[in-house]
């Protein structure tokens, strides 16, 4: 994928963020729902905008696209961050059944449901990108 096509992926990605954020701040202001709803709605709105702010920059300096497009193509730039996702995904998993075990424990069984289907659906995701992948390369 050239990189202004990738540019434009991830302009459309930064306004779903902000969308999202700015629809969980309306939903939680509307059904007076938990205040974390609203937070994490600022968080998802923010990160958007700043994301979307930082790909109009780059996209009009020619000499910034030129440069960000050579620095996500670097071997050792990609393989790092290939090795942080990959991190990521492990301390998640394992955080998450630390949880499930403390969260047990303390008979919190919603809490429990809910961070079961968050790590079943990251793994299961995980699954379907890795065979779809797989069979592109």
């Amino acid at each position: 994928m050239d990189f202004k096509r990738k540019l434009r992926v991830r302009t459309y990605v930064a306004i779903a963020y902000t969308v999202i954020g700015i629809l969980m701040i309306i939903g939680a202001a509307v059904l007076k729902t938990d205040d974390i709803v609203s937070v994490y709605g600022l968080i998802f709105t923010v990160f958007g905008i700043a994301r979307l702010r930082n790909i109009l920059l780059i996209k009009k300096d020619e000499e910034k696209l030129r440069r960000h497009e050579i620095a996500e193509t670097d071997e050792r730039n990609v393989s790092i961050i290939n090795r942080a996702r990959s991190v990521s995904f492990l301390i998640y998993v394992l955080l998450s059944a630390v949880a499930v075990i403390v969260l047990s424990l303390l008979d919190m069984k919603d809490a429990v449901q809910w961070v079961s289907y968050s790590v079943f659906s990251l793994i299961f995701i995980y699954w379907i990108s890795y065979f779809v992948i797989r069979k592109k390369s």
